[in-house]
């Protein structure tokens, strides 16, 4: 295990081009990052309720604190860093997850709902033995814990951009529940160093992120990262994520459509399946068109519809179903 920790006290709500990297590393190094929650760590007690989102804003100044950023040595625009997720324990600080509905925010999927209604709701939720505890007036749920970072990304180009939101040429906030311990997320390099940085680490999130909040929780996660040069591998037209068993890629046009963004992610995956495995173009959309997964990162109104296509290594050329 590395030495290497970037603290949680350390931390931004942009990625920006001219931010001051707090540490440098070479290819292939590794890193722990610690994070905060999405509120700061500010939101401990369930007496916290927040009638407006204004309200929960003067308590946390701004959603989506991020890590500040990691230099990779010899890291150049045109290049690409895969950033390996090797391990995420949750609640390192203290052992909760918290959510927030504010009363203003009723709606379901960008559309006012008829059911939930403009009831506020704080939920503390203590983490044990690998489950979050969610209490409900039935009882209390033991859901199971499925770390994931729900914002990761490199510098734009130029300026800056908030967390809080996304785009394909860095990613960001892109809250997608299979970014997670075994995952490679494959990023663009827009400046000298690519500055990577992350956080929002989420305990547990439902597809979808429907209530636009997950059990959201502060972290400490480790990650390797190695240098792609230009011209080793097709530059994406949206960040990627691949596993063992999966290539996948992002849909993250912010204020896109749901469809616009599983659009842009199924068109750089029939790239990929030309590129890497030389299918044909009917062959590869014929391919997806029998084994593609898709998940709906979120569907929250304002803009927050990032979505992820992927397909099993197995379909591909010299997967277990070729013979």
């Amino acid at each position: 295990m590395t030495g290497l920790r970037i603290p949680r006290t350390d931390h931004r709500f942009s990625f920006a081009a001219d931010a001051e990297p707090y540490a440098r590393v070479r290819p292939g190094g590794r890193v722990v990052v610690e994070t905060l929650d999405c509120f700061s760590n500010k939101i401990t007690s369930e007496s916290q309720v927040f009638e407006r989102e204004s309200d929960l804003l003067d308590l946390i100044g701004a959603f989506n604190p991020v890590s500040a950023p990691l230099y990779v040595e010899g890291a150049r625009p045109g290049d690409m860093l895969a950033v390996h997720i090797e391990d995420i324990q949750v609640g390192t600080v203290e052992p909760y997850a918290v959510t927030v509905v504010t009363g203003d925010r009723g709606s379901v999927c960008g559309r006012q709902s008829h059911v939930v209604g403009g009831r506020a709701r704080t939920a503390v939720c203590a983490i044990e033995d690998g489950e979050v505890r969610l209490a409900t007036g039935r009882g209390t749920a033991r859901l199971p814990v499925r770390p994931m970072v729900g914002t990761i990304g490199t510098a734009p180009a130029a300026g800056e951009h908030i967390s809080l939101v996304f785009d394909p040429g860095h990613c960001g906030n892109v809250d997608c529940p299979q970014v997670t311990v075994g995952a490679t997320v494959l990023l663009p390099v827009n400046v000298p160093g690519g500055l990577v940085s992350l956080g929002d680490v989420h305990a547990l999130m439902g597809d979808a992120e429907v209530t636009g909040m997950a059990l959201e929780t502060h972290a400490d996660v480790t990650v390797r990262v190695d240098l792609l040069p230009a011209g080793s591998v097709t530059g994406p037209a949206v960040p990627r994520l691949d596993d063992a068993d999966h290539i996948g890629s992002l849909g993250c046009r912010f204020g896109d459509s749901v469809d616009g963004n599983l659009h842009a992610a199924f068109e750089d995956l029939l790239r990929r399946l030309g590129e890497e495995y030389r299918l044909a173009p009917d062959e590869a959309f014929v391919l997806l068109g029998s084994m593609a997964e898709v998940t709906v990162n979120q569907c929250v109104g304002g803009g927050w519809t990032a979505t992820y296509v992927r397909v099993p290594r197995a379909a591909l050329p010299g997967g277990r179903y070729w013979h």
